[in-house]
């Protein structure tokens, strides 16, 4: 026999909270152009700077990294916060969120980095990089011809790639893939290799008015000229193909480890004070310590 209970009085509910403001204009970092200053390769924008700090600090040896996706409320609160120039916790939001953060940031840009925008690098261009010999590993000719034809990729990568880009991107792309390359060197413990990097991070970086185009695009492979092939040379090739955007960033052309040397610029960006032009500056129309001590240079 059941026995029914008399339902408990309900409760007059409270005030609602007023809903947010959105963020100012002046204070927005995710979806607005890239600022003049990150030019010159001394400072990156917010997000971009501190996340790819956290990720080197606690993410180089997390299984997955850049492909799993963090809890929706924690990637919108944290990025809500960079675009009220309000603090962010990473170490509490976790280094998921910090890697999916990065991502969106260029997903976002009003401007693709690949595409056909203005300042884009066009995907016939991108259709231009020469294929990877086919010579397998080993002495004699055939190993002398893959690497003449990988001097020849990585040589139209910068030359012709990057030249169709603006300093600013340029930069962009040097920051965040001197630490990609310091990922794919610990690929034993995180499984991303610079081929997985370039598949999570092509379409993000690859977008046009045919959506049909922009996926096949973001394949990767060596011997695929497309926008993953190119971003996985650019991991793969690091101190070659970004040797200019090295030199600029670190006033210097002599850094026994490049990719450290660039992450190293980026701790120390965090350390300065906030510029008051940091996050407000006129936007471009152009085209734990010790992981990552450990583990750059293995």
């Amino acid at each position: 026999m059941r026995v029914e209970g008399t339902a408990a009085p309900s409760l007059p509910a409270g005030p609602r909270p007023p809903p947010q403001s959105p963020p100012a204009a002046e204070t927005m970092v995710f979806g607005v152009a890239v600022p003049d200053e990150v030019a010159d390769g001394r400072m990156l924008p917010r997000p971009v700077r501190e996340c790819i700090a956290h990720v080197r600090r606690h993410g180089l040896d997390t299984e997955g990294l850049f492909r799993r996706s963090p809890p929706s409320t924690a990637l919108r609160a944290a990025k809500d916060s960079y675009n009220r120039a309000q603090a962010v916790d990473l170490d509490l939001a976790g280094v998921h969120v910090a890697a999916v953060l990065l991502k969106m940031y260029f997903r976002e840009l009003p401007t693709a980095v690949f595409g056909d925008g203005a300042g884009s690098c066009g995907y016939e261009t991108v259709r231009g990089l020469p294929a990877a010999s086919a010579a397998g590993p080993g002495d004699g000719e055939p190993a002398e011809v893959a690497r003449q034809m990988d001097a020849v990729r990585v040589r139209y990568v910068r030359e012709v790639v990057l030249a169709a880009l603006g300093a600013a991107y340029r930069q962009l792309l040097c920051h965040v893939c001197a630490l990609l390359s310091v990922v794919a060197r610990n690929q034993t413990a995180n499984r991303m290799p610079a081929h997985n990097l370039a598949i999570v991070f092509a379409p993000n970086m690859a977008r046009s008015r045919n959506p049909v185009d922009d996926v096949a695009m973001c394949g990767a492979g060596a011997r695929a000229p497309t926008v993953g092939g190119v971003l996985q040379l650019m991991v793969e090739r690091f101190d070659q193909v970004f040797s200019a955007e090295i030199a600029r960033a670190l006033g210097r052309s002599d850094a026994d480890d490049p990719a450290t040397a660039i992450l190293d610029a980026v701790d120390a960006m965090n350390q300065r004070p906030p510029s008051p032009l940091a996050e407000t500056a006129e936007p471009t129309t152009h085209t734990s310590p010790s992981i990552a001590s450990a583990s750059d240079g293995s």
